[in-house]
């Protein structure tokens, strides 16, 4: 009994003890900046602190991939030829690059490393289009062709098939090759989790919602999304405990969950009381304003979303870039007073 009493004693302390981290925790902030007068978004970070995404003027045109180190800044990464439009979606560790670009026969997914221009990767048969999200350790991309989710594995690209509806797109992929991302159904978009070997799991929804999808999956298999209904609210799901809501910050009506890494840490964006915001999530506690944990953060911005974290607890994120604004000011994406410039952050712990 005895010990009985010490492991829970031990167990208290120690999620006790961790919370207080998640709580105390600050973050160092790093603007990325643009690649020209305009606009930035990011969308990954590997566990080196490099990141992607894309830059253009501040309402969508003239965008451009891009590469970010902190030795060598933001660099653009162009187009597939015949192209103008292009957009980095996510980079792994041997700094390879994933996304999407027109050329002169479409939209196609790309995949790009130092030294080289964007390659095109292979479409499936009788599709004329694909886009990737996602891409592992190994090097396998996750994404669409035509209409359906689909891996490509070196020059190799498998269709995932579907729900039983028309259509599906793979939005994440682990080291392990498991896949998450929405189909159709007859009941309407799910969230789906594949394993090679398997056909699509479909992961439902939130109580009373109808539709879902899924953004990323860890090592664990916990898979991060959105649940929408009434409302739109960030889901966490694991095969022992279902899909589990997460919440929104305090006067919110809003959340997605877009990152998560292995240590079930998980970042998104989230409607406040003031207005969009990115957050910090962990299992056991609630969302918190990523603006509340940087100390430093520059006058005149507002973090507005949270797209990757890494295993080392560094985030990037997006966010305004207003003189008239701060942290503490309501400002809404919609409104064309505040909205403007915004530029990609990369968040370190302190």
């Amino acid at each position: 009994m005895g010990n009985l009493n010490y492991r829970i004693f031990f167990l208290i302390t120690l999620v006790a003890v961790l919370a207080l981290g998640a709580a105390g925790q600050t973050y160092t902030i790093t603007d990325l900046g643009t690649l020209r007068p305009g606009s930035a978004r990011v969308h990954d970070v590997n566990s080196k602190g490099q990141a992607v995404g894309a830059s253009g003027h501040p309402h969508g045109s003239d965008t451009h991939a891009f590469f970010w180190t902190s030795a060598g800044g933001m660099r653009d990464l162009g187009f597939l030829p015949g192209g103008d439009y292009s957009v980095a979606s996510a980079i792994n560790d041997a700094g390879q690059v994933v996304g999407t670009s027109n050329s002169h026969d479409g939209m196609h997914a790309f995949t790009w490393s130092s030294g080289k221009s964007l390659t095109q990767l292979p479409l499936l048969s009788r599709t004329d289009s694909s886009s990737a999200y996602a891409i592992n350790r190994s090097g396998q991309i996750a994404g669409a062709s035509g209409g359906h989710a689909v891996v490509w594995s070196g020059n190799t690209v498998t269709d995932l098939g579907t729900l039983g509806g028309s259509w599906s797109e793979a939005h994440g992929i682990n080291n392990a090759g498991a896949v998450v991302g929405v189909a159709d159904t007859s009941a309407g978009p799910r969230a789906f989790l594949w394993t090679q070997g398997a056909s699509m799991q479909e992961l439902g929804t939130l109580p009373n919602d109808t539709s879902s999808r899924a953004n990323r999956i860890n090592d664990q298999s916990a898979v991060v999304g959105a649940s929408e209904g009434r409302t739109v609210q960030a889901f966490f799901w694991t095969s022992k405990g279902g899909m589990q809501a997460m919440g929104v910050l305090q006067g919110g009506g809003y959340s997605e969950a877009f990152g998560i890494n292995n240590l079930g840490q998980v970042v998104g964006q989230s409607g406040s009381s003031l207005g969009t915001r990115a957050f910090l999530w962990t299992s056991g506690s609630s969302m918190v304003d990523l603006n509340n944990l940087v100390p430093d953060l520059p006058a005149g911005t507002i973090l507005i979303g949270a797209f990757s974290i890494n295993d080392n607890g560094q985030i990037v994120a997006f966010g305004i870039i207003n003189p008239k604004l701060n942290k503490n000011h309501a400002a809404s994406l919609d409104d064309h007073v505040h909205s403007g410039p915004t530029h990609a952050f990369l968040l370190t712990p302190r």
